[in-house]
Formats: structure tokens, sequence, C-alpha cells
């Protein structure tokens, strides 16, 4: 299971738990992955919400939900995959969780 992975609704592949606790090894080269729950955690925090904006083009629409451009609700979890499928939008991602838990 993916760092990113943890706390989702989704069998996991070694046990099969509905919501998965356990951490695996990370993506070759990575090592900058954000817990969906972290990355909840980060949603107060207007420089991810820029974030958001300016990568996935989706704007808030409250603390836990996100809207297209076409009006249509984008999941949460939809969110967090997307930028931690993008390098940039990982590390950024990961420079914000970085300067909050220091």
């Amino acid at each position: 299971m993916y760092e990113q992975q943890l706390g989702l609704l989704g069998p996991c592949p070694a046990c099969g738990a509905a919501r998965p606790r356990y951490r695996g090894s990370v993506a070759p080269g990575s090592g900058r992955q954000v817990s969906f729950g972290s990355f909840r955690a980060l949603l107060d925090e207007p420089r991810l919400l820029t974030l958001i904006g300016q990568a996935l083009g989706l704007r808030p629409l409250d603390a836990e939900r996100f809207a297209d451009a076409q009006g249509r609700q984008v999941p949460l979890e939809d969110v967090h995959y997307a930028l931690q499928g993008n390098a940039d939008w990982q590390g950024a991602l990961y420079n914000l969780y970085m300067s909050r838990a220091r």
C-alpha cells in the first residue's frame, strides 16, 4: 500500500482490509508522498487550495469538496491522487506538509 492510500476505502492488496493502515514501500525515486489523512488535514491551508486550483483547475465548494469548471463535484480522493501522480505537484504538496509539520 502506498502512503497516499492509507485510510482510503478500498481493499489492501496484501491483507484485504477495507481501510488499509500499513504502509508498504514507496515508489522508487519518489519518497515525497503525503498520506490521504495528512492531505485532508492540510485543506485549511490557502496555499494548498491555490495549488489545487492552478494544477487541477478545481475550485473549493466547502471544507472537503471541490468542483471542476462544469460544476461537477470531484471526490477528494481523486484530488489527492491527481496531485500525487505528478512529480511537481507531489513535491509542492510534500513541501506544504513539511512546512506545517516543522
